[in-house]
């Protein structure tokens, strides 16, 4: 076990560019060269059933993030028309904390009352983060000296790219992925320490949640974590992976979601703790530009409301299940019996991840190639999403194809 200690200081700490681009750059020459970027596509039934504009090509779409198919529900589109026709104008163009559409209250007032606290929306889940992590760092959110911010290996880019920025308020430390004996040794070395991470990965597993929370209760830990990957797709009301399993939020506790993922809107929003929060973070940093969400946003978010409001959630979140299940009953992958809905099947190489994505793809499947820095060295292969708006039918279909290109590997 690594013991922590304090930051080393010097260049490409936090990043380092010339390493990163050229060890990737590769991996994407060959996705490019096999012509598995930049595929033009209109929708012809939902993300179910795409066509290739260039070629007429028809695939179902196994790497979007709308995980229940929310993005096409005649309830989501209709409230940005709806919106858009009350408002009749697309948005204010200003910082949102001087003049405010009322539209805009009123979804955060759903919001509230459909995830059971304060809920702060924004133009994206990355804009959140940008304006929260260097204020809960220098130690604006606890009402005390910085804090200690502790960022898990894994962590989605969206936090790690503000790493340099926190540094230059405090101490920034490194922790490998979920392990909770690194950071119970940095809660007893420091009084005051944040930690960062997902709630679900992008790229699979989810973090120790009970884990954190006994942490917290024991040293007071602050726990930043990004569910974006979740929100929807479990709770009763769509809350998420963690704020379903939690009782109840507390001012040491903030949630950050994408709501252009499972949602089925665009944008993003902070779950806090603390009104008090909510008061000091709407004028912060980014969230202080002129990038409120626009109107149209506002009005799908309020139609996704009232999807989430129905029974219509529960049904698509149970065909997740089921989908997950039926996967997981004939693919073998280091996510197998977690429950969630993202799978990574690994293969080894990048030439040979794209050759997996690209055969797939031939046979009416996309799927994402990925490859270092998304997924280590050596641990390549295909990304896929399960949905709830995937038929049983189709999913049976895909681990068949699925099946067969991997025994031609």
């Amino acid at each position: 076990m690594t013991t922590p200690g304090d930051a080393v200081m010097g260049p490409h700490l936090h990043r380092n560019n010339q390493k990163m681009i050229p060890a990737s750059e590769s991996a994407w020459a060959v996705a490019r060269e096999s012509n598995m970027l930049n595929i033009r596509v209109d929708a012809v039934d939902g993300q179910n059933r795409m066509r290739e504009v260039d070629t007429g090509h028809e695939f179902a779409n196994l790497c979007s993030c709308s995980y229940l198919g929310l993005n096409s529900h005649p309830d989501v589109l209709q409230g940005g028309i709806d919106a858009l026709k009350r408002a009749g104008i697309t948005g204010l163009s200003m910082a949102e904390f001087r003049i405010r559409l009322g539209l805009m209250e009123e979804l955060e007032e759903q919001l509230a009352d459909l995830f059971g606290g304060p809920v702060l929306p924004a133009v994206t889940s990355s804009a959140l983060t940008a304006a929260i992590l260097p204020v809960l760092g220098s130690g604006h959110l606890t009402d005390s000296e910085p804090l200690v911010m502790v960022f898990d290996k894994f962590a989605h880019f969206s936090m790690a790219f503000v790493k340099p920025i926190v540094a230059d308020e405090t101490r920034v430390l490194n922790c490998p992925h979920n392990d909770m004996n690194y950071l119970e040794d940095v809660c007893r070395k420091y009084p005051r320490v944040a930690y960062v991470c997902d709630g679900v990965y992008s790229t699979g597993g989810a973090t120790d949640l009970q884990a954190l929370l006994t942490l917290q209760e024991k040293y007071g830990l602050f726990l930043y974590l990004d569910d974006s990957h979740s929100l929807s797709t479990q709770g009763k009301n769509g809350e998420g992976y963690i704020r379903s399993r939690l009782r109840e939020m507390n001012d040491r506790t903030v949630i950050i979601a994408s709501i252009a993922k499972a949602f089925g809107s665009t944008g993003g929003l902070a779950m806090l703790g603390s009104r008090k929060h909510y008061d000091f973070l709407y004028r912060t940093g980014p969230m202080g530009w002129s990038q409120s969400l626009r109107t149209a946003a506002i009005g799908t978010s309020m139609g996704s409301i009232k999807v989430h409001r129905s029974p219509e959630l529960a049904k698509r979140q149970e065909q997740l299940r089921r989908n997950i299940a039926l996967f997981d009953e004939h693919i073998q992958t280091e996510q197998r019996g977690d429950g969630l809905h993202i799978k990574v099947v690994e293969v080894g190489e990048q030439d040979k991840a794209v050759k997996l994505s690209r055969e797939l793809y031939k046979r009416g499947f996309y799927c994402s190639a990925v490859f270092f820095p998304i997924v280590p060295v050596g641990k390549a292969g295909i990304r896929l999403m399960l949905r709830g708006d995937l038929p049983t039918e189709q999913v049976q279909s895909f681990i068949g194809h699925l099946k067969e290109v991997l025994a031609t590997l």
